[in-house]
């Protein structure tokens, strides 16, 4: 193969563009398991032959300023026995799907990159990124890897199976890897795959790509929390597509920020998982009730467990982290503000530990996965009947309607009087304004202007952020008297009583603002057609 001719180039969407696709699914695999796993029948039954085992060296190019990665791609150089091979992946979702990707190849001559040698479909946003761009040897990799053709009925599958080490500076850290790439076929003989492996060992869907792992590794930082994306559905699109959407953003979100949920160095990671999670149960939600699917309704119960054993610990989070640090430094010759702390570590260390055993629990492993393969078979066809179909197949704008419209006004009625409910009942309050938040982030661009929109997305926002302050008031109470103890020293039970006389001046502020923030929401008018 000269240079400057593509090494792998399937065009996404059919063959309707000249973007290469990758489709993948990486699984993250203790090493114990690594070698029985890939010799195991469900790998076996599949393959064509013993496969070729390769070491490859990879080396991972940017700026020192990481210019390439803050846009959204990586360029790496990997050696392939005598070969060379140069390649660029964007870090986002293409192509439809949880795991596709944007990916170019070329073979070049030596280790260092040639970027005239890039291939024409590169997109221009790459190229623009890389002009005039000082690039040296950010990262990296070595590993052995055993490379596997697997023949299902209904797809062609390559099996990577890698063991070694990423290399930043003078930090190591270990890889153990599994790696599925669509070569031809239906993208769900990927999961029916991982799903067979998972039954043996524990094996975690992942993300979590060798450069990403590499660039933290370098800044000796957890791995990075990621926010919520819009689905970007495009105008018109029909309902089933936007199904698929919503569901696939609002999984990746979870699978991208369970790396450092696991970490818990930095508190946003339990956070967003919680978030990712309830945005899932609102999508799954409304697909129940559009389709009555039951594995919907399944599905949406498995996400509520896994969010309830990330409450304590984002509980601990928010007192350690926020609750308290403004009110010691009110107080400044208080003693026992810092026994408190050290005591509520405690309590957050024992809270991590239960949201830890959840994220890695074969149940929650194996939600991930099987999630994946619903959407991508949009499973939700499967128990639909003729009306439903027809249902699916018109624009999603109407329904999306439907469904906000039928949101909001549950939240006027749950707010009726709102002066006068009582914290149960503000409660449900915020629960039923917290489901029309994860609604409007996904439905709201299919049936408003952005420009008519944001008004009452951002009336909505505020009234929201003003009860989660209510209840984190609330919450502290409940935290506090888990921790009060008759032996406790007197500085102790002091700094307890100053949060609670903080915390109820700062009741009467919240409440005025609360008010004004719900006769405000309450007042706006619905940017979305009846």
């Amino acid at each position: 193969m000269s240079q400057g001719e593509a090494v792998r180039g399937r065009p996404a969407n059919g063959g309707k563009n000249s973007a290469s696709v990758e489709i993948e699914l990486k699984l993250i695999v203790g090493p114990d398991d690594l070698a029985a796993l890939a010799t195991s029948r469900a790998i076996e039954r599949y393959a064509r032959n013993s496969g070729v085992t390769r070491n490859l060296r990879s080396v991972y190019y940017d700026t020192s300023e990481r210019k390439l990665w803050n846009a959204g791609w990586t360029l790496r150089v990997r050696k392939t026995g005598s070969r060379y091979v140069m390649t660029v992946k964007s870090l986002s979702a293409a192509g439809g799907g949880v795991i596709g990707r944007g990916e170019w190849e070329v073979e070049v001559a030596t280790m260092e990159p040639d970027l005239s040698a890039l291939p024409e479909d590169v997109p221009q946003a790459f190229r623009e990124t890389i002009e005039a761009a000082d690039l040296a040897p950010v990262l990296s990799t070595q590993v052995k890897r055993r490379a596997r053709k697997l023949d299902l009925p209904d797809a062609c599958i390559e099996l990577a199976v890698d063991a070694g080490e990423v290399v930043a500076g003078e930090r190591r850290e270990a890889l153990s890897e599994i790696e599925l790439e669509l070569v031809s076929g239906r993208v769900g003989a990927l999961y029916d795959v991982a799903l067979e492996l998972l039954d043996l060992a524990p094996v975690e869907m992942s993300l979590y790509s060798k450069a990403a792992r590499g660039f933290d590794l370098t800044l000796d930082r957890p791995p990075g929390f990621k926010k919520p994306a819009g689905a970007n559905l495009p105008s018109g699109v029909d309902l089933d597509d936007a199904f698929s959407g919503m569901l696939g953003t609002a999984l990746r979100h979870f699978i991208e920020n369970r790396p450092p949920a696991l970490d818990g160095r930095h508190p946003e990671g339990v956070h967003q998982v919680r978030v990712a999670l309830r945005r899932l149960r609102s999508i799954l939600n409304v697909i129940h009730k559009a389709t009555g699917s039951t594995e919907a309704a399944a599905f949406g119960q498995e996400a509520k467990w896994i969010a309830g054993e990330q409450g304590d610990a984002r509980n601990w989070d928010v007192f350690i982290g926020q609750t308290v640090p403004p009110i010691a430094a009110g107080c400044p010759d208080a003693a026992g503000f810092d026994l408190l702390v050290r005591q509520a570590g405690d309590e957050r260390k024992k809270a991590y530990d239960r949201s830890r055993a959840a994220l890695a629990d074969m149940r929650a492993l194996r939600f991930s996965l099987a999630l994946a393969r619903w959407i991508e078979a949009r499973g939700w066809r499967d128990e639909s009947h003729v009306d439903v179909l027809e249902l699916l197949g018109q624009p999603a704008s109407g329904y999306a309607s439907g469904v906000l419209d039928r949101q909001f006004r549950k939240v006027l009625k749950r707010g009726r009087k709102f002066a006068k409910l009582k914290p149960e009942k503000r409660h449900e309050l915020r629960l039923a304004v917290k489901k029309l938040r994860y609604l409007t982030d996904f439905l709201l661009p299919l049936c408003a202007k952005s420009k008519k929109a944001a008004p009452f997305a951002k009336a909505l926002s505020r009234l929201q952020d003003g009860l989660g302050r209510y209840n984190d008031i609330a919450t502290t109470d409940l935290l506090l008297g888990g921790l009060a103890a008759p032996d406790r020293p007197p500085g102790f039970h002091r700094a307890c009583g100053i949060i609670h006389g903080w915390q109820a001046r700062d009741l009467t502020i919240v409440e005025d603002e609360l008010r004004a923030r719900w006769k405000d929401f309450s007042n706006q008018k619905v940017p979305w057609s009846h």
